[in-house]
């Protein structure tokens, strides 16, 4: 599913790190202070850098 951040205010984005499997949890509302409503998740999935590994958007995401 490819939403835009501005139509999932309440839900959370769990990214996973495909090189390390660590997950990292991103509250919607708390994105929205760094890009931009229109900003879709699968462009915050491609920009994301695991913080373990520093592996940059080779990762899954769900919406939650």
């Amino acid at each position: 599913m490819v939403a835009t951040l501005n139509t999932i205010l309440d839900k959370s984005i769990h990214i996973t790190c495909a090189a390390c499997n660590h997950t990292v949890v991103h509250e919607v509302a708390n994105l929205l202070l760094v890009v931009d409503g229109d900003t879709t998740t699968h462009q915050v999935r491609s920009r994301a850098t695991c913080p373990k590994c520093l592996a940059v958007g080779d990762n899954t995401y769900r919406v939650e």
